[in-house]
């Protein structure tokens, strides 16, 4: 029985009807929670020879809920995707077993296959986009050597998931901030349970980077005089830190750049503690009004050109993923030569930064 027969079983009133009734009825098993079903029946309205474009966009409603955004930027970082695939390159063999975490479009389990993987298996913790990577999987002729699980790696089982332990795990699992996506929690699983003695893991290591900095952004997302009223008491308000790309014309380093927390994700016993601070040396002086973090990502530790990547602000840098800039109280006049303290503190999913007393 397929999945469409079996909703059709279990709603007998949409047998028969079309695409019109199957769309909207999507929009009312999205609103009770059923949402593998709900992406289901707008699947098969979507693809239905009948569907017209009001249809089509009821269905696109819920094909697209819970996909995240990004996905559409991370497959156009070509320095990113050019990394992964040279890190792959270097370590698979014909023989190997890859575990991709995180399948989201399948691209790094096709990057592997391509790199010479014999197999991959790729687990993605959302249904609708588990069901599309396997969809892309079959349109690129590899779904025998590619096997896509809906699962999240932390529940996939030796045996009916995964053969063996495998001999890589590739992930890209990071967000701005490198930690929100749980990759703290799934590393320390995945890396004595899923992987073989001595296997690889890529990225090897990650970094949370930071340094004083001028974010000309910051004047549009505080508040001062309005309409002749000043609100500035309001900013208490405001979050602690924003994306901001990292080409921002005017956004600029002031520090050198210094990493405060970094991690081995193959060795999760080594990871540091949950406080840490750094010394930062001015290179040029100037005003900071913000602290300015992002993400450094080593995909393997051979040391080679391309082997890191590392979202740095800079003019005319591009990157699928932002910096974060973490605002100071007040601006602070800055010397060259002189140093400054950077402090932060970490769960296995969270930062915050500060500038140290």
């Amino acid at each position: 029985m397929t999945e469409l027969e079996y909703i059709l079983d279990a709603w007998p009133m949409l047998r028969g009807k079309g695409p019109d009734v199957w769309a909207t009825f999507a929009h009312v098993l999205l609103d009770k929670g059923k949402g593998v079903e709900a992406f289901t029946l707008a699947l098969a309205a979507h693809e239905h020879p009948d569907c017209g474009n009001r249809d089509r966009a009821l269905a696109r409603f819920v094909l697209n809920a819970g996909v995240p955004g990004w996905h559409w930027d991370l497959v156009r970082d070509k320095a990113r995707n050019a990394a992964y695939e040279t890190a792959l390159r270097r370590v698979v063999r014909s023989d190997s077993l890859v575990l991709d975490i995180g399948a989201g479009t399948g691209l790094l389990g096709l990057l592997a296959l391509r790199a010479g993987a014999g197999h991959v298996v790729s687990c993605e913790m959302n249904p609708s986009t588990a069901r599309m990577a396997a969809v892309i999987a079959r349109a690129n002729g590899v779904a025998d050597r590619l096997r896509i699980i809906s699962k999240k790696s932390t529940d996939l089982i030796l045996g009916p998931d995964l053969e063996r332990p495998a001999d890589v795990i590739v992930s890209e699992i990071v967000d701005n901030t490198l930690l929100a996506e749980e990759t703290l929690l799934t590393h320390r699983d995945a890396v004595p349970r899923l992987l073989q003695p001595g296997g690889h893991v890529i990225p090897g290591d990650g970094a949370i980077m930071v340094a004083l900095g001028h974010d000309p952004t910051l004047v549009h997302r505080r508040m001062g005089m309005h309409e002749g009223f000043d609100l500035s008491a309001f900013n208490i308000l405001a979050s602690a830190s924003y994306k901001v790309p990292v080409g921002t014309p005017g956004l600029h380093l002031l520090t050198q750049p210094v990493p405060l927390f970094e991690f081995a994700f193959d060795k999760p016993g080594s990871w540091p503690g949950n406080l840490a601070d750094v010394d930062v040396t001015v290179q040029a002086g100037g005003t900071a009004n913000s602290i300015i973090q992002w993400i450094r990502l080593t995909l393997d530790r051979s040391g080679v050109e391309g082997s890191v990547y590392e979202a740095k602000p800079g003019p005319g840098r591009k990157s699928c993923w932002a910096a974060m800039s973490w605002p100071l109280n007040t601006p602070l006049a800055l010397t060259a030569g002189e140093n400054r303290r950077i402090a932060g503190r970490r769960t296995d999913s969270k930062v915050t930064i500060w500038l140290a007393d």
